[in-house]
């Protein structure tokens, strides 16, 4: 008889309603496979847009265990893995499953944890931390006194990405949606921080900057609202979306773009870490595990709770980063 597990399953696309807590057969790994038995699993954006059927690129085939980024313990191989991986703490990114106590992943995809890093920063390290050090370092190319517009300052990118561009000398505005994501945010060190809600944020970067506008802005947000980054940026500035949680963008004025001369580019880590060899590796987690830059885990909840989680995610409730306990640290 097939050992049980815990597990969250999406039988079809929809609200947050569709996702159940069952009780289905433990997985085992295929031809490149290791079976992963789940210690934390973290609250990625992918997760609650695969729930809805809101994105193609990469997205699940239904029924599926959402879980875009976990970690744990590699407990079984297939036949042609090395089995030297068993008892490797590991961390898998885009291969879903992570809603449950154990998960299949490729061998060659898996990312190995630090020996510094407990297993929460193990969770959610793997996509933060590059993304925030590329968005400043390759894409953005901060340099000293650039003046940096970021915007959803009190999430855990937009906060990590602020502790690096401070470290890079950069002049740092984060934007945010409330007083009290206002006050939580100001513990990563931006220079302002201003409610998108209650000003006109583009107004306010203005007037901070003499008129000019800031060099780089960062925006995972997107929406109908969007437009305000082109007329926040600077001449030969640069607008990069990261993400798009509001919805698309309006289109870009061509002419606005000619006659200002800026930039608007699209984000994803992987191309950069691919440029770079994954060299700043070590930079990155040398300054999360000594503290210097920290990734903001604010949330930890059961598998049971997946369903508020993904509410509160989309109601913009969460600060910080919000792990699905599984394992925990029974791990080890």
């Amino acid at each position: 008889m097939a050992k049980k597990m815990r597990a969250i399953v999406v039988e079809a696309p929809g609200d947050p309603s569709v996702l159940k807590l069952r009780e289905i057969d433990v997985p085992e790994p295929a031809s490149g496979q290791v079976r992963i038995k789940v210690a934390y699993c973290a609250l990625n954006p992918l997760d609650t847009h695969s729930r809805a059927a809101r994105v193609k690129w990469g997205a699940p085939t239904m029924p599926y265990t959402p879980g875009y980024e976990y970690a744990g313990l590699v407990d079984a191989v297939a036949d042609d893995v090395d089995e030297e991986l068993i008892g490797k703490r590991v961390v898998a990114v885009g291969q879903w499953g992570g809603n449950a106590e154990y998960a299949v992943a490729e061998s060659a995809r898996l990312i190995s944890v630090p020996d510094a890093f407990d297993w929460k920063i193990a969770a959610v390290f793997a996509t933060c931390a590059p993304t925030s050090w590329h968005l400043v370092h390759s894409a953005g190319r901060v340099k000293k006194g650039d003046v940096v517009v970021i915007h959803s300052a009190a999430g855990a990118v937009g906060a990590l990405t602020t502790q690096i561009a401070k470290d890079a000398g950069a002049i740092v505005h984060g934007l945010v949606g409330s007083a009290s994501r206002a006050e939580y945010a100001k513990q990563f060190g931006a220079d302002m921080l201003i409610d998108r809600v209650t000003d006109n944020w583009a107004d306010v970067v203005l007037r901070l900057t003499n008129d000019r506008g800031a060099n780089v802005i960062f925006d995972g947000v997107a929406g109908p609202d969007a437009s305000l980054n082109y007329r926040a940026v600077a001449p030969l500035g640069n607008v990069i979306y990261l993400g798009q949680m509001a919805g698309p963008p309006p289109d870009v004025n061509i002419g606005q773009l000619i006659g200002k001369s800026f930039s608007v580019t699209g984000f994803v880590q992987y191309f950069h870490q691919a440029a770079t060899g994954r060299a700043e590796e070590k930079e990155l987690f040398a300054n999360l595990a000594s503290g210097k830059w920290r990734i903001p885990v604010e949330r930890i909840e059961p598998l049971e709770k997946a369903a508020e989680l993904h509410t509160a995610f989309e109601g913009r409730q969460l600060m910080g980063r919000t792990l699905i306990e599984v394992g925990g640290e029974l791990l080890g």
